[in-house]
């Protein structure tokens, strides 16, 4: 794909041009889609597998974005699937709470450490 490609919206079969954040609304329609983001365009893309779903200006450009209409034969993430999508995501956050605690706890212990100027 050419860059202007990648930051014009398709015309034909896509919604309009929304503000605000587009990841739940992409993600319910496009469950398979993944996400590039092409930090000199100011874009973020989805794609599902070879084909282009979304797109999202932000940075420089005025924060909007739009998506690809649902198919006709489209269906839902399977409750099964989404379940074990929602768990992992919870784990993952979870998993970078505890590492920030860590991380928050060693700082305040060399702060401790480290004499204040007055004390000098």
């Amino acid at each position: 794909m050419q860059d202007h490609e990648l930051i014009e919206r398709p015309g034909r079969g896509w919604t309009p041009w929304k503000e605000g954040p587009p990841d739940l609304e992409i993600d319910r329609v496009w469950w398979a889609a993944r996400v590039l983001h092409f930090a000199k365009l100011n874009v973020s893309c989805w794609f599902d597998g070879s084909d282009f779903v979304a797109i999202e200006h932000w940075g420089c450009r005025r924060p909007k974005w739009c998506m690809k209409n649902k198919p006709k034969d489209w269906q839902p993430l399977p409750k099964v699937y989404r379940k074990a999508r929602e768990e992992e995501q919870a784990a993952a956050l979870e998993r970078f709470r505890a590492k920030q605690a860590e991380h928050r706890a060693r700082l305040i212990k060399l702060s401790e450490k480290r004499p204040t100027p007055a004390s000098a």
